[in-house]
């Protein structure tokens, strides 16, 4: 049967600000109703019990229209309810006590269509899950869809073979376990970070292969980021059900064609996500965990491409591959073609210069050869080409100056010295000024000068952290102030900074790195952190009256207590941060982003939310006096509660 999707994502919108209230209500029907299904809940967190219920509920709705990815994942879920003492007998309580409370909850919007849509959705789940379970329970009419499959998909679809089986067909290289331990316990490591690892990842991606930037280019990077953390998630919560993970994996493939993605698309991919980890997973990123994830890729890329082959017949792939990939290879192919004529002159130039002060006949026939090439390079590149080189080669001079020894960077001045210096017409200026003796020493003088500025300032940073070190346990330093600032304006990384307690009144400290700090109890009052980095900071009792933390990142941290009166928070990040009996009056929350943070006893009175991403459900448990709503609207006095959640 088809599911009314529509009908049931709109009722269940209807539930979405009430949804704790309809999660406890759920559970005292199902007791009430069948008391002994209690006991199977014995030993159970209600509390945890409630959320896993939401989130099962609200990741049905959500994948309502991705059929291919929900199937697979309800089979795996039934499989594990088995582990929990689950019977067939059991979901069909279960699903009357759901039909009750939703009746309960949607009143005079409970029809006799929303009731049949809901009959038809928990019926098509029990299925799913039962199947997972392994009981023939399920009509073989009742199936998960909203669409029907195309004809050319169930022809070429094989016979079909348990799920299982999936990752059994992935190539023999890669048909070994896979080190679920390891895999999990290092993507735990980053998840902290999960939204500055996308960025980092697409970051990576597109300076590794720049080619790809163009099927991004009508693409909400925020929500693909978002999609990326989606897909690892899924992954890693289900290598331990590869029946499940299979199944979906081939869909995604499926749906990646659509997208424009081709069989090399995903090499790079694999090499930037790699790239990424290492960068995050730092000293963490063991020999072991890079072989786990790259197995973990290649047999995520092969259940992909094995979903992408099921998406067209033959004939379609192969246009599509001569569509997608003909041309990039011809772009590479002319590219090469047009550099090949720069690198031979390069190798040129460097030879004769050995010869230049022994015959002056020489340099003129170099210069003659190098202003033909010129030529010859400035008819076949464009002037953005042409840029393009100029800044990969500067980039190389700059990067080579940077990481070679003191030593040979000297030696190389001084070699180009002489060269300068044997090529310059005797009656120039040029000429004139190099004649004087000391001209070498000062030149050479002025590289190394320049080539030690690092070491130098590596040693104003030691003696700034050793200044910070100096006034832990003091309450106030103007010398630890300035240490902060100096090293925030050079782009020193202050994450983990210990300093609870400390007075840094008036601090200026925008884009600083402050993640995972402990400042318990500081006082940041007036303080300068916007665009600031604050994620899984402690900052409980925290004084930051007046602050400005406009597009801070606070997401999970602690900021119970803290006085944010009057504070600048606007497009502050502060998804899951604990704010319980924060005060925020007169605080800007516009354009914030609250969801899942802990508003428990706040203080929003005279708080501006305009289009502050949080919902009504979660902003109850706080004082609104006064506070301009998400929607412009002002708070009315009258409890949400009140108006809301009588059923």
């Amino acid at each position: 049967m088809s599911l009314n999707v529509e009908l049931l994502e709109q009722s269940f919108e209807r539930i979405k600000p009430r949804a704790d209230k309809f999660a406890a209500s759920f559970y005292e029907n199902l007791f009430k109703l069948y008391p002994e299904v209690k006991p199977l809940f014995a030993k159970t967190d209600m509390a945890n019990q409630q959320k896993k219920l939401l989130n099962s509920l609200v990741l049905l709705v959500e994948n309502l229209r991705n059929p291919e990815a929900l199937g697979p994942v309800l089979n795996a879920l039934g499989a594990r309810h088995v582990g929990y003492g689950a019977t067939p007998k059991n979901y069909q309580q279960v699903s009357e006590a759901l039909i009750t409370t939703f009746e309960q909850y949607l009143q005079q919007d409970w029809t006799p269509e929303v009731r049949q849509a809901w009959v038809d959705a928990f019926s098509a789940i029990t299925a799913l899950m039962l199947k997972g379970a392994g009981t023939d329970y399920a009509p073989q009419e009742v199936q998960l869809k909203t669409r029907e499959i195309p004809e050319k998909q169930v022809a070429t679809a094989p016979t079909p073979p348990p799920a299982v089986r999936n990752l059994e067909e992935v190539p023999q290289q890669h048909s070994k376990e896979l080190p679920v331990e390891l895999l999990e316990s290092s993507f735990e490591k980053v998840k902290p970070r999960a939204e500055e690892f996308a960025a980092s990842f697409y970051e990576n991606l597109f300076a590794a292969y720049p080619e790809l930037k163009p099927l991004f280019a009508k693409t909400d990077m925020a929500n693909q980021k978002k999609k990326l953390l989606n897909t690892l998630v899924l992954v890693v919560e289900n290598l331990r059900n590869p029946e499940a993970l299979g199944a979906v994996l081939d869909a995604l493939g499926a749906r990646h064609v659509s997208y424009g993605a081709t069989p090399k698309n995903y090499r790079p991919v694999c090499e930037a996500l790699i790239t990424t980890f290492e960068q995050y997973l730092q000293q963490d990123w063991t020999p072991e965990v890079k072989q786990a994830w790259l197995d973990a890729f290649r047999r995520i890329t092969a259940l992909m491409l094995k979903g992408a082959s099921k998406q067209s017949s033959p004939n379609v792939v192969r246009d599509e591959k001569e569509a997608t990939i003909k041309k990039p290879s011809e772009l590479n192919a002319e590219l090469l073609n047009e550099s090949k004529p720069f690198h031979p002159e390069a190798e040129q130039q460097k030879k004769p210069l050995v010869s230049i002060q022994w015959d002056g006949e020489i340099f003129k026939q170099i210069q003659e050869k190098i202003a033909n090439s010129y030529q010859q390079l400035q008819s076949q590149l464009s002037e953005k080409q042409w840029g393009e080189i100029l800044k990969q080669l500067s980039g190389k001079i700059t990067d080579t100056f940077w990481t070679q020894p003191a030593w040979l960077i000297a030696t190389v001045s001084a070699v180009l010295f002489i060269v300068v210096y044997v090529s310059a017409d005797d009656n120039s200026l040029l000429a004139e000024v190099l004649e004087g003796t000391d001209a070498l020493s000062l030149v050479v003088a002025l590289i190394l000068f320049i080539k030690e500025a690092p070491d130098r300032k590596k040693q104003f940073h030691y003696q700034a952290w050793s200044t910070i070190d100096a006034a832990h346990d003091v309450k106030v330093s103007y010398a630890r102030i300035l240490a902060l600032q100096d090293l925030n304006e050079d782009n020193v990384s202050l994450r983990g900074l210990n300093a609870p307690g400390a007075e840094l009144v008036d601090i200026n400290l925008p884009k600083a790195n402050l993640s995972q700090a402990n400042l318990n109890r500081t006082d940041l009052s007036n303080a300068n952190l916007s665009h600031a980095n604050l994620d899984n900071t402690i900052l409980s009792h925290a004084k930051l009256a007046g602050a400005n933390l406009s597009h801070a990142k606070l997401s999970f941290a602690r900021l119970n207590k803290a006085n944010l009166s009057s504070a600048n928070l606007s497009s502050a990040n502060l998804i899951c941060t604990d704010l319980k009996q924060a005060n925020l009056s007169g605080a800007n929350l516009r354009n914030a982003s609250l969801s899942g943070a802990n508003l428990e006893g706040a203080y929003l009175t005279g708080a501006n939310l305009k289009d502050a991403k949080v919902s009504l459900f979660e902003l109850k448990v706080a004082f609104l006096e006064g506070a301009i709503m998400p929607d412009g609207s002002k708070h009315q006095s009258l409890d949400i509660d009140d108006k809301s959640t009588k059923v």
